[in-house]
């Protein structure tokens, strides 16, 4: 009787690990002038309480008839190509953007980087550059795993990122339930829409819960989540329109590339 009663515990318990995340919505209005759209969620724990209690984590949806992905690169460290990751996205003519991939000491990038046609890097291995995300010759955007990647993509951009989050609408196994930190990623619901988030601090391992629960988007379901470099690196631009002000979380340190959304 003991042993069933384990059993059932077992499987009992992943359920309630996830069930203890309480997800509101907070989005603003959407503004008439930026054809995004910017969700704006509040996720606390069951029963926690105070002005801490809740973290936010910002989503900003794109359609891919209408938008895609654009890298931008910011070049060497001793010589950015632009001043903030404002600037990068205000120059580069996109709607809206976050920080991009892992880059080395040398402050080259980690795996491959491809941007306007032109490749920096080569494409590798492990669990940091598992997921691609790209725009394809025809500016079709991908998120893609490591192994579905192959030459009949024709990236204009892409990048190498990881680990994967959510795959198949559910968390991924083994992610770190250490380091808590900001974090950026980029979403796909499996069909025509894609995004690009923020969040406050999460490990890994609550992150891929939080964003595989349904609350975080009811109406766009999270097929796929991959993460981007976290921590000091994260920042978020969102142009809300002429008369709005926009979202802007600068990272705290200079990044190697940067992903924005555009107009196809």
């Amino acid at each position: 009787m003991n042993r069933f009663l384990a059993a059932a515990l077992l499987l009992f318990l992943p359920g309630a690990a996830v069930a203890q995340w309480k997800i509101v919505d907070d989005s603003p209005a959407q503004s008439l002038e930026t054809p995004l759209i910017h969700e704006k969620k509040l996720v606390s724990k069951a029963g926690d309480t105070g002005f801490f209690a809740s973290k936010r984590i910002d989503l900003i949806w794109f359609h891919a008839n209408k938008h895609t992905f654009c890298v931008v690169d910011n070049g060497p460290i001793d010589q950015p190509n632009y001043p903030t990751l404002a600037a990068a996205m205000q120059k580069s003519k996109c709607l809206a953007g976050v920080n991009g991939g892992f880059f080395l000491k040398s402050h080259a990038p980690s795996g491959l980087m491809v941007t306007g046609g032109r490749s920096v890097g080569r494409f590798g291995q492990g669990g940091l550059l598992s997921g691609v995300i790209l725009s394809s010759g025809n500016r079709n955007p991908h998120l893609l795993r490591r192994a579905e990647y192959g030459p009949k993509y024709k990236p204009t951009d892409l990048i190498q990122a990881g680990p994967f989050l959510v795959d198949q609408g559910a968390t991924v196994k083994g992610l770190s339930p250490e380091n808590s930190r900001r974090r950026t990623f980029v979403l796909h619901d499996g069909g025509k829409w894609f995004a690009l988030g923020l969040s406050d601090p999460f490990t890994l391992a609550e992150l891929g819960q939080v964003l595989a629960q349904k609350e975080i988007s009811p109406k766009r379901t999270v097929h796929r989540a991959l993460n981007l470099d976290g921590g000091t690196s994260s920042g978020l631009f969102l142009d809300r329109g002429e008369h709005v002000e926009p979202i802007h979380v600068e990272p705290f340190k200079t990044v190697r590339n940067f992903i924005g959304i555009v107009v196809r």
